[in-house]
């Protein structure tokens, strides 16, 4: 066969080297691409596979029932790599648009039916000493993010490729998990609180995605536009003001620390508690958002590579989302103030105390980009702050505020 045709893909079943059979023209096993059939890339490299031998025999892709059926069977560990895979494949051919959103939907579908699990997502009674329910509680807000996760990579590639008129699905997913972590229930009002951590981690990654990608009205199309009832009235609040990272864990201060101690030094949760009980270390500024960093690394690792731009980028996102929150509200507060519960944001995180220790401040790169840039500011030129420079500029000044305040407070 000629050099560049397709007739001999080699396959490896465990880490053990080619074989250095000659196939002619001074070529050997060893220098065709092959697949790794094990480890943590099994699902992506297996649909990798399927969609070369489909393609060699005349077809195409992979068929829309394969798709679904190829994610549905696969573990947590392969789910996410797979579903990034097929969205990235999926999105720029039109002809695919209603099979994604048909995968889309299928996993959406699987968070909330797995919410409602009491065995794996109980929200009733929580036994043991106050240690021992600390423990349980991180168990179970491990398992939500290992839940949403596979969502969290496909949102990522759709937030920063997608026009806003196509991310309809996602966009019903975030509100579809937004609407089960405020759902009135009774149950312990802990583990209750946890339900916010699939919308939270989905928000968070979708603030991430447009913020390095400067796709701001995907933004809007993803948390803006989107709405819920408030579950104290009749008015519609849209998902960013639904939720914050401070929702999961209202009623569970140490949970948020040795999730974060856990996913930073590796450690299961008794080591992690342990550090803390024993006084070996002290407790984190914003130990949530410390847990959402880590955890969304793997995720970016494709757009953002770079730890030092990884970094700074999250700080900006988390301070945009900070930002967008604060319009939302102040908005509704000067529509009817008798109705606005709050307004002031709840989303400010690690950026604080980074800010206070010369890792840069978001707010000024913002206020500095608004001087220079007015109306052409980009965020603006994606309708944010109802693409209004005095409403960015109010919004602006009331979040900074609290966030200078908190970064004095963290130095």
């Amino acid at each position: 066969m000629p050099p560049g045709r397709t007739w001999l893909i080699p396959v490896r079943l465990d880490a053990g080297g080619l074989p250095d059979w000659d196939l002619g023209a001074g070529r050997s096993l060893g220098d065709l691409n092959y697949v790794d059939l094990f480890g943590d890339g099994y699902a992506a490299q297996a649909a990798s596979l399927a969609t070369t031998i489909q393609r060699l025999m005349g077809e195409s892709r992979l068929s829309p029932a394969t798709a679904l059926a190829s994610v549905e069977q696969v573990v947590d560990a392969d789910r996410a790599a797979l579903l990034k895979r097929l969205t990235k494949d999926m999105l720029p051919d039109p002809s695919r648009r209603i099979e994604l959103d048909d995968l889309v939907s299928q996993e959406v579908q699987r968070v909330l039916t797995a919410m409602k699990d009491p065995a794996v997502f109980p929200i009733n009674g929580l036994a043991g000493t106050g240690d021992e329910q600390v423990i349980s509680l991180v168990g179970v807000a491990q398992r939500y993010w290992t839940l949403v996760e596979a969502f969290c990579h496909s949102l990522q590639v759709a937030s920063r490729w997608a026009s806003p008129d196509l991310l309809a699905p996602w966009a019903s997913g975030l509100r579809a998990f937004v609407n089960a972590a405020t759902k009135v229930e009774g149950g312990n009002t802990a583990l209750l609180d946890l339900r916010h951590i699939p919308a939270v981690a989905s928000i968070a990654t979708a603030g991430l995605a447009c913020s390095a990608a400067n796709t701001w009205a995907n933004l809007k199309a993803l948390i803006i536009d989107p709405s819920i009832r408030e579950r104290h009235s009749e008015q519609q609040v849209p998902l960013i003001e639904a939720t914050d990272p401070y929702s999961p864990f209202s009623n569970a201060e140490w949970v948020p620390q040795v999730l974060a101690r856990a996913a930073r030094a590796d450690e299961d949760a008794p080591t992690a508690l342990a550090h803390f009980r024993e006084r070996r270390g002290g407790k984190y500024y914003t130990p949530v958002a410390d847990w959402l960093h880590i955890l969304l690394r793997p995720v970016f690792a494709d757009q953002l590579p770079d730890q030092d731009t990884y970094d700074s980028e999250f700080d900006r996102a988390e301070v945009m989302l900070g930002l967008i929150s604060q319009d939302c509200a102040t908005q509704r507060y000067v529509a009817n103030a008798n109705s606005a519960w709050r307004a002031r944001s709840r989303w400010y995180g690690r950026s604080t105390w980074r800010a206070a220790n010369s890792h840069g401040n978001p707010i000024t790169q913002f206020e500095q980009e608004l001087q220079s840039q007015g109306a052409r500011w980009r965020p603006l030129q994606g309708e944010l702050f109802g693409a209004d420079p005095v409403r960015a500029r109010e919004a602006l000044d009331a979040y900074s505020t609290t966030f200078n305040e908190l970064a004095r407070n963290r130095f």
